[in-house]
């Protein structure tokens, strides 16, 4: 019953659906994930499963030719880079040339060119930081 259990929620990261399809409470399956160690285990690998083809099925609808989701996109990006591009990226609502970069064309990039571009930004920032720490005391940036 173990592996039914594990495997529907390997399927569809839902306890109740997995209790409704095997004819127990999910109180019983959580009870259960607390007090057996491998159960918990090999929950957590299903859950991490169904987590993963969330992800898959998000990332496919981030790209679709039709209806392509900005949102979606930003936060598979947020998700996959979240140090790395969580200060640059916003999501650029209207071409207003607001100097926002839009997640879209970022995931659209080459992987060299977003690696690229996300080398250059972390340069960016670095130096940014590194004038915020060479204010003088009125404010005012020193150049060094």
């Amino acid at each position: 019953m173990e592996d039914a259990v594990l495997e529907i929620i390997g399927r569809t990261g839902s306890p109740k659906r997995a209790a409704e399809e095997v004819g127990l409470s999910t109180s019983t399956i959580h009870d259960h994930r607390r007090r057996d160690h491998e159960f918990r285990a090999r929950y957590a690998v299903a859950m991490d499963d169904a987590f993963t083809a969330v992800l898959g099925h998000a990332f496919t609808r981030s790209f679709d030719e039709v209806r392509p989701s900005d949102r979606l996109t930003e936060v598979l990006l947020r998700l996959r880079w979240p140090e790395r591009l969580g200060s640059f990226l916003q999501v650029a609502g209207e071409a207003s040339g607001s100097g926002a970069l839009d997640p879209m064309v970022i995931a659209r990039m080459p992987s060299e060119d977003r690696a690229s571009l996300i080398a250059l930004l972390e340069k960016y920032q670095q130096v940014q930081g590194d004038l915020a720490l060479a204010e003088g005391p009125d404010g005012v940036a020193l150049l060094v």
